[in-house]
């Protein structure tokens, strides 16, 4: 039905396209960012050069574009894709809520297409719509069918055979015959012998026998006269034997069924208050040893429609004197609404821990059955649940006072249920009905119901009924499996519908872990998520790879076997054969690496390059396979000398491949086996959900999240960052201590930019990144940090990678954490941030932009442990617990106001600078991997100078190609500039500037023989722009493939490689990075506000302050409020050694402050007893909860 709802004809859906991922932005977010774009189109040989809005919609920048090419207007729909992939932009969204445009770190390439010559590669077609579904063919590959339909008959015909042979004979010979045939088909169906078929052999064997002659033998026979009996009691059998076949049927996923269901028997006489029993006949093929226990009935009325019925096997250990579980299994009490009837096979889990919290259908395995398996009789009845009403609406309910939203306020700060306890759940029941979406969440308040009996579910039905959700992320905490009420889960999959297809992608593995706890393979959130694959390719993508992952989970593995049958149902054939690619793909990518760690160190080299060809074979084969990390990548072959190994424990693959979009170059991604990377993806994509969050707020913290994918048990693909390297390498180009050095990072990126503009746009982008990763580790507690997975561009962007512990859970030496600092920032990173101390209030901003990020993403504490709770129950080995979460928990601190958590992270970062050991572990680090190489690297020379650039071949430029013009009132030409170590950048420059490099080189070098430059023509003619972009190409590659003087000296390097970053500018709410303040006077910053009685003030920073021999003092501060007969209004800071521009971030309360009129605020500034500055401020004219800086006088008055 799903799949009918989307027909291969409707083009709306079935685009056969894979969109660029968008997220919504505010309209402000967008408005003053632009975006450099170079356009391909079929009409001209030339890309088309423009500038345009971020806030720009793609469809209203293909009209510019069909203008600007003499194409407008057209008759068929027009698109743009990002060259180098089969990514395409949505027609409807504004440019900059693409992820593949906000991230782009040149200038950006789009090809415009045509739909009459696009091809839907991907789409379904009618083909497709008409094939039925088949659940049991598209499980044959995945499941280990025990009896096939094959052998079943070949056993049913020779029981056949011996009853007609029984029935026809004139004398009626054994009847073992038949008895044996019936036991071979019990032995088949897992050797279960129900009840009826043990009495029918009894009855056959009652039939009266007498001797007879039977061709010179002597047997047993009937006696004569009796033929009935013997028809009776075989015809009984043969109907046992049919019965049974149906219950295996029903009860496990076989690969028959019958023709015709047998007739139920008469129902009992049954009611809903009648007490609960059932008959727990046999537990077939049980080991001798043990024993089976089963529980008390219970009342049918009072029981949920989730309720499930349990049965558990012990053994009491003779060592420990404990009960032991052998086995377990359970099964719903009302499969499809209707009490469970009729005998029902249940097979057993063996010696296995019972997961008492995922109590549910897909945890009851039925591919088949197990060695074990249990014969339940449920009397026969056609009950049916009855849904309970929700309570009548309260009309005399009052407005709550305040003593009942306090607790309301403060309870609602606890965001996760399993954080509740069990009194304060008590309390936030009783107040329920003053519950709403400003004051609290719904699934704190219904997770509070004290139980699941009808009155308490009628009363849980009011509170939904009533709720007014706002934001339909609240609904995903309703997912969790402390809600199996299928209502509730309903109306929770009814919000997470308003979420577009890209967003629920960004959720999408917790939507995948929560459908273990559905009641249904038929349930909404199912249905949703086929519903979403068939209207986009990225879902169907990521839905496979999630659900081909989860089926290594032990209990649920044939739920997401089932789920992924029907996802590949609706995906079609072609998106199919796409998926056997990959499958394919990482197979052999799998054999390769367990070869490759395998091999002796002096064969593993060998070993790769042979295995390597295996790679090549496939792609003979397929010629093209998309990437499973990207469906939007396509690739047609690798590139076998690029290809490598890491050194690391499991010799983790580095694979080149060749992009089948020829120019965009090759694509490097990481394989590794014997690695978790499931927890790799969930911190990745949790710092996803947080920078989307910053973005949101106008805040781009410059950070770079790179995909990361677990394809199989212990294993999966890993994005390679271009351009990148880690801190560890840095560290050894600068000697064996240079971890030590403050300088390192500093020294690194001079190298790398001597120019002074691109050296600024460094740091701005390393301040950004560095503040955004500082925040997102600390709250996800990740450990294990040191050089080695802290990584650098050249652009300087800073990232974290590997994430194989968090939420605290560090290394330890004896009782010594190896991670001690709250996060990694490091002196040399504030050296490098404050240009060496030239600019310290740098660091100031550097504060308050962490403190800024931390805020933003407290906001949203609900939706980040709902995600982390969604995934408790993933298998994860460091998210298995509440006290996981309640690390979280305690590092967002939502109960905190935001003066309070900016005095808190603010401490954490002093705590972090200050942390000696984490230089120390990366010393240690170098160390070892100094003596797992073998040698050092030399040390790098202390002074880099200008020139280096001129002498440093990995930086040189290789080539310069003029691609295309724009035709503006001055022409500007798109010029490709690709250095020797393949990074490749874009400028516009105008004929003019070329003219003016042409004539300051032969000013700098007199003595050298310039190539010619093309003339200057003063009357333009038809074709100029096309002839002078073959000359100027002409003259670019005679100027950089002569002298290299002249090819890498800094007036061609600042000309062609001038280029900064193609993203998002910062809004004015941003920290904008400058030089150091003009304003040299010394100040103090405050910020003050005032409610109820209490006066609060936070000491942010000073500037600028002095002891009066000019040293920097070690400077605290003392506040009074005065007027203050009493002198008990004192309040002290701590201090802060040695700093001329020190940060505090630190709050001084005064309680019982009736009236600011008549307050005067002291603040005095001191040094160790001696006077650095004084302000006083006058409260009442104080325009509160706004920062301003305050100027600091010389005397106190």
């Amino acid at each position: 039905r799903i799949r009918n709802a989307y027909p291969a004809s409707d083009l709306k859906t079935n685009t056969g396209k894979i969109w660029s991922i968008t997220t919504r932005f505010p309209d402000h977010i967008l408005g003053k960012s632009k975006f450099r774009i170079s356009v391909w189109t079929n009409s001209s040989p030339y890309p088309l050069l423009l500038t345009q809005s971020a806030g720009c919609i793609t469809h209203d920048l293909i009209v510019e574009i069909l203008s600007c090419t003499n194409q407008y207007p057209v008759q068929e729909e027009c698109f743009l894709s990002v060259c180098g992939s089969d990514e395409f932009l949505q027609n409807n969204h504004p440019l900059g809520s693409h992820e593949s445009l906000r991230k782009s770190a040149t200038c950006i390439q789009l090809q415009l297409h045509i739909t009459a010559n696009l091809k839907q590669s991907l789409a379904r077609t009618h083909e497709d719509d008409q094939r039925q579904f088949n659940l049991n063919q598209l499980l044959e590959y995945t499941c280990a069918w025990r009896l096939t339909r094959q052998n079943l008959v070949s056993i049913i015909m020779k029981y056949r055979g011996q009853v007609e042979y029984l029935l026809q004979n004139e004398v009626f010979v054994l009847t073992d015959n038949v008895i044996e045939a019936a036991k071979a088909i019990c032995s088949a169906l897992c050797f279960v012998e129900t009840r009826a078929i043990t009495d029918a052999v009894k009855k056959l064997r009652a039939v009266p026998l007498a001797k007879a002659q039977v061709k010179g033998h002597t047997c047993l026979c009937q006696q004569v006269g009796q033929p009935a009996l013997i028809e009776d009691a075989v015809t009984e059998l043969s109907m046992a034997i049919f019965c049974l076949i149906h219950v295996y049927s029903s009860s496990f996923d076989a690969g028959f069924q019958l023709a015709s269901i047998p007739k139920s028997p008469s129902c009992a006489d049954i009611s809903l208050h009648s007490q609960l029993s059932f008959t727990v006949y046999a537990a077939h093929n049980i080991p001798e040893a043990w024993v089976n226990s089963f529980e008390c009935p219970y009342n049918v009325r009072p029981l949920a429609l989730e309720t499930s019925s349990i049965s558990l096997s012990n053994i009491l250990n003779s060592a420990s004197k404990n009960t032991e579980v052998l086995a377990w299994t359970c099964c719903p009490l009302y499969p499809k609404r209707r009490f469970i009837h009729g005998t029902v096979l249940l097979s057993m889990t063996l010696y296995s821990m019972f997961p008492t919290t995922m109590i549910a259908p897909g945890i009851c395995s039925t591919d088949i059955a197990a060695p074990v398996t249990l014969q339940i009789d449920f009397p026969e009845s056609n009950l049916e649940f009855i849904k309970p009403e929700p309570e009548e609406k309260r009309d005399d309910l009052e407005e709550p006072a305040e003593e009942c939203l306090k607790p309301i306020a403060r309870l609602s700060q606890t965001h996760s249920l399993l954080l509740l306890s069990e009194q304060n759940r008590r309390v936030l029941w009783f107040y329920r009905y003053y519950c709403n979406n400003q004051n609290c969440s719904l699934p704190l308040v219904l997770g509070s119901a004290p139980s699941w009996d009808r009155t308490t579910v009628s009363e849980t039905y009011a509170v939904l009924r009533r709720w007014r959700f706002s934001n339909p992320l609240e609904a995903l905490g309703l997912l969790t499996f402390s809600f199996p009420d299928q209502d509730i889960r309903r109306t929770a999959v009814q919000q997470i519908e308003n979420l577009s297809n890209d967003e629920l992608l960004e959720y999408l593995p917790q939507l995948v872990q929560v459908l273990k706890f559905e009641w249904s393979l038929e349930s909404p959130l199912v249905k949703l998520l086929l519903n979403r694959s068939l209207q986009s390719i990225q879902v169907a993508h990521q839905l496979y790879w999630l659900l081909k992952n989860a089926q290594n989970e032990a209990h649920f593995k044939i739920w997401y076997r089932k789920l992924l049958a029907a996802l590949q149902f609706c995906a079609g054939e072609t998106l199919n054969n796409e998926f056997d690619k990959e499958r394919k793909l990482i197979r052999i990518l799998e054999d390769i690496a367990e070869k490759v760690k395998a091999a002796s160190d002096p064969k593993r080299k060998e070993v790769l390059k042979m295995e390597l060809n295996r790679l090549q074979q496939f792609f003979q084969e397929v010629q093209v396979c998309r990437l499973p990390l990207n469906p939007a990548l396509v690739v047609q072959g690798i590139e076998a000398d690029s290809c490598s190994y890491f050194t690391s424990n499991a010799f983790p693959l580095k694979i080149s491949f060749v992009n089948a979009n020829a120019p965009s170059g090759n694509i490097n991604i990481i394989f590794k086996i014997g690695d978790d990377l499931r927890q790799d993806m969930l911190v990745l994509q949790i710092i996803r959900v947080m920078d989307s969050i910053w973005l949101q707020e106008g805040l781009d913290m410059q950070m770079i999240i790179y995909r990361c994918l677990s394809t199989g048990k212990g294993q999966g693909l890993v994005q390679m960052v271009p351009d990148a390297t880690t801190l560890a390498k840095i560290h050894r180009e600068s000697g064996l201590i240079g971890p030590l050095k403050e300088n390192t990072i500093k020294k690194w990126f001079r190298h790398h930019h001597p120019l002074e503009s691109s050296y600024q746009e460094a740091i701005r982008n390393f301040f950004y990144s560095c503040a955004g990763w500082c925040v997102v580790t600390f709250i996800l507690g990740v450990c294990d940090r040191h050089n080695d997975n802290i990584m650098l561009t050249s652009a300087g962007h800073m990232f974290h990678i590997d994430f194989g512990r968090f939420l605290g859970h560090a290394q330890t030496f004896g009782s010594i954490r190896r991670d001690r600092a709250p996060f990694i920032f490091t002196s040399e990173m504030e050296y490098f941030i404050t240009e060496g101390g030239k600019n310290p209030q740098r660091f100031q901003e550097f504060v308050e932009l962490c403190c800024r990020a931390y805020n933003i993403v407290r906001k949203h504490s609900q939706l980040l442990l709902n995600l982390l709770e969604m995934m408790l129950h993933a298998g994860l080995p460091e998210l298995n617990s509440i006290q996981d979460l309640k690390y979280v928990y305690d590092n967002l601190r939502p109960q905190d106001s935001d003066l309070q958590a900016t005095s808190y992270f603010t401490r954490k970062i002093k705590e972090s600078l200050e942390c000696f050991p984490v230089k120390l572990n990366n010393l240690i680090h170098i160390l070892v991997q100094m003596s797992v190489t073998g040698s050092a690297k030399p040390a790098a020379p202390e002074i880099v100078p200008q020139e280096w650039i001129v002498l440093d071949a990995e930086k040189a430029i290789a080539r310069a190609t003029v691609l295309g013009f724009n035709k503006k009132p001055h022409s500007l030409y798109l010029v490709q500039v690709v250095q020797t170590c393949n990074v490749v950048t874009f400028v516009e420059k105008s004929f003019d500037q070329f003219s003016k490099l042409h004539s300051r080189l032969q000013k700098q070098f007199p003595s050298h023989t310039l190539p010619e430059f093309p003339h200057s023509q003063h009357l333009p003619f038809p074709g100029l722009e096309h002839k002078r972009v073959k000359d100027l190409n002409l003259y670019l590659k005679q100027l950089l493939s002569g002298s290299r003087k002249l090819a890498n000296n800094e007036l061609v390097l600042s000309f062609f490689l001038n280029w900064s970053k193609n993203t998002f500018t910062e809004e004015s709410s941003s920290v904008i990075l400058g030089p150091q303040s003009t304003d040299h006077k010394p100040g103090v910053q405050l910020l003050i506000s005032y409610e109820g009685t209490q006066l609060t003030i936070m000491l942010k920073h000073m500037r600028n302050i002095h002891l009066p021999d000019g040293s920097a003092p070690s400077a605290h501060a003392e506040f009074y409020l005065l007027p203050d007969p009493d002198e008990v209004n004192r309040r002290k800071t701590r201090t802060v050694p040695k700093s001329t521009d020190p940060t505090y971030n630190e709050i001084v309360a005064y309680d019982r402050v009736t009236e600011l009129k008549g307050r005067i605020l002291k603040l005095v500034v001191k040094s160790k007893g001696t006077f650095v500055g004084a302000v006083n401020i006058q409260l009442s004219s104080v325009r509160l909860n706004e920062e301003k800086w305050y100027p600091l006088g010389n005397s106190i008055i």
